[in-house]
């Protein structure tokens, strides 16, 4: 038997451009054992992709919805001039806040800066000095200052505006799609871009849309203590769609989807070294997890969290920890 298997050998080294296979089918013929490093090398090797894997678990998630609104003083006092003249010192500066009543511009006439009126001190009977006060009609922040001391104005012309900060607010601009989840009187999640977060209020609607984007505007009171934010800040707003309710959730990562984002799915694993792909209908996401509608995963079903993207159905891979 040994002198047999020298002769194959070397009928192997002599019909070399045969191939492996010639030579293993002479074995088999003869009754012979192919060698274990040659069969090793027949064998193919399937490349695996490495994965680790989790479960679905229970949360608790809203559906929310997610707009954007600005900041605004609807109420604006313009503080005018009640007389021709001249603006004297001090004249009020930008952020000034002033109190209602509060003297904010100070106005001479121009007959009394001929006269000099506003030096005479000697009849008392004589009342008249030529010195307007012009006062913030209520409480709030100088907005704009038009005028500077020195300047000579006009009976009616706009010397600056006073924000009053009890009517602070955010303007909400709706689409009319989603009208059905706005009411007044519903609390709200403000987000700054700083990432501060304020409770609001749906105070107000306006009785009208925009024709060109068919937006409703909503007004949002802040509730408690506001810091001092300007005009025009881009904020969101966060409105419950839903009640809170308890639902099963994987992480965003484990949830896959197509091009147009309209078909989702995810990578199961059928045992140690085989995913297959199982389509989901998802429901909304909250802080990274998405609440999966179907089909219902049992705790013991393991998901692909990472190294599922790209694979096929049945899928070969390895797990890591």
């Amino acid at each position: 038997m040994n002198e047999l298997l020298v002769y194959f050998f070397r009928a192997h080294s002599a019909l070399r451009g045969v191939g492996l296979a010639v030579t293993l089918l002479l074995f088999t013929q003869c009754g012979g054992a192919a060698p274990a490093d040659e069969a090793d090398a027949v064998e193919e090797v399937h490349a695996r992709a490495a994965v680790t894997v989790g479960r679905v678990q229970p949360d608790t998630v809203t559906d929310v919805l997610h707009l954007s609104a600005v900041t605004a003083y609807p109420a604006k006092d313009v503080l005018r001039a009640t007389t021709t003249g001249y603006l004297i010192a001090p004249v009020p500066v930008l952020g000034q806040r002033v109190g209602a009543g509060q003297t904010v511009f100070t106005l001479q006439t121009k007959e009394s800066r001929t006269l000099h009126l506003d030096k005479l001190t000697g009849d008392p009977r004589l009342h008249f000095s030529g010195i307007i006060r012009i006062p913030s009609p209520r409480a709030g922040v100088i907005a704009t200052v038009d005028k500077l001391a020195g300047d000579y104005v006009q009976d009616g012309e706009q010397l600056g505006t006073v924000y009053d900060q009890t009517r602070f607010g955010f303007q909400l601009d709706v689409p009319v799609t989603q009208l059905r989840y706005v009411r007044t009187g519903q609390h709200c999640r403000i987000t700054l871009p700083d990432g501060r977060v304020l409770e609001g209020v749906v105070a107000e609607a306006l009785p009208a849309a925009d024709v060109s984007i068919q937006t409703q505007r909503y007004t949002i009171r802040p509730v408690g203590k506001v810091p001092q934010l300007p005009e025009n800040l881009a904020v969101t707003v966060d409105l419950d769609k839903t009640a809170p309710q308890v639902a099963n959730t994987l992480p965003r990562e484990a949830v896959l989807t197509d091009e147009t984002q309209t078909n989702f799915w995810v990578m199961r694993l059928l045992n140690d070294s085989t995913a297959v792909k199982v389509p989901v209908k998802t429901g909304p996401e909250q802080n990274g997890r998405v609440v999966v509608l179907s089909p219902k995963f049992s705790p013991q079903d393991r998901i692909v969290l990472t190294g599922n993207y790209g694979l096929e159905d049945t899928a070969a891979v390895k797990l890591t920890r």
